[in-house]
């Protein structure tokens, strides 16, 4: 079957040819696409030339389709309407996206924000997916490649990976936290107290130190750490059936501290300046419009459900 090489063909005849079927005048369908009707009649000329077919022909006082360009109406239609598809503008509309939006962050994270983040997606997107993943090595590759859309986390020093965009959400600081029968419970902690306490530390990978540990070294003190979690949500019940203590944001302290839990300062020494949690986003997700509202709707969220009050308590 012959085919025509489409890199020979200038793909603006295919608007010319358009007007020209749907208006079967050279007249008309100058006026349609804005050109003269010499430039029409050059493109109709080219158009029979490459089409192997005279298009329009005469008829009394007027034109009209041959079988062949009869036959063309439909397709190119089809056609010119999938390409004014790719070069429109890009929109979401959340009422009827189906969209599948990949989270990935910290479970202190989640359960500050995940229930009012998610009665507004539904809300305003009721048939899109939302798929959340606990923070790890796998989980930040997946960030740092644009195979996640969205990332929580602490950002120290500049952006987490290169081609990574970060905006601000909420600031939070570290407490203690510990069970109200506990001997150091409503006292003001001594470096010495503390340092000599049973510890749960709270890391992501379930391994190694933290900031709190570093600080205690710059004094010549250390800790005793008798257990690592890597899941944040279950240090309310650990703290409150044994002696240890731990040491938490205070955003997810207030939250979980029930009736049977205190929350306390940290030693003057420990307390250092407030952390920032963020939202980190690939540039590949820079400036699609659906992920566009999707961090909209988590930056106006976090305005309402990240607020600390110490007279609330929450029993889970």
């Amino acid at each position: 079957m012959h085919e025509t090489n489409i890199r020979n063909v200038d793909l603006n005849l295919l608007v010319a040819l358009e007007a020209l079927l749907n208006e079967a005048s050279v007249t008309r369908a100058a006026m349609a696409v804005n050109l003269s009707q010499p430039a029409m009649s050059r493109a109709l000329d080219r158009l029979r030339v490459t089409l192997k077919d005279p298009l329009l022909v005469r008829s009394g006082r007027g034109m009209v389709l041959t079988p062949r360009a009869e036959s063309l109406r439909a397709p190119l239609h089809d056609a010119l309407e999938r390409v004014r598809s790719v070069m429109s503008p890009n929109e979401f509309n959340p009422a009827t996206s189906r969209e599948c939006f990949r989270l990935v962050g910290v479970d202190y994270v989640s359960h500050l924000i995940l229930p009012s983040l998610l009665e507004e997606i539904y809300t305003q997107a009721p048939h899109v997916t939302v798929e959340v993943e606990q923070l790890s090595a796998a989980a930040m590759e997946d960030l740092k490649t644009g195979k996640i859309d969205l990332g929580f986390g602490v950002l120290n020093d500049g952006p987490a990976f290169d081609q990574a965009y970060a905006q601000p959400l909420f600031e939070d600081h570290f407490v203690c936290l510990l069970r109200k029968t506990h001997r150091l419970a409503g006292k003001n902690l001594s470096l010495e107290d503390f340092a000599a306490c049973s510890h749960a530390l709270l890391s992501i990978t379930g391994r190694g130190g933290g900031e709190i540990d570093r600080r205690l070294a710059q004094v010549g003190l250390s800790r005793k750490i008798a257990l690592r979690l890597s899941h944040f949500m279950a240090i309310h019940s650990v703290i409150a059936t044994t002696n240890l203590i731990t040491t938490i944001p205070a955003r997810l302290a207030y939250r979980v501290k029930g009736h049977d839990l205190a929350v306390q300062d940290l030693p003057d020494e420990l307390q250092g300046p407030n952390f920032t949690i963020s939202q980190i986003w690939h540039e590949r997700f820079h400036n699609d419009p659906a992920r566009k509202w999707l961090r909209a709707l988590v930056k106006n969220v976090c305005k309402n459900c990240t607020r600390i009050n110490p007279l609330v308590e929450v029993s889970l």
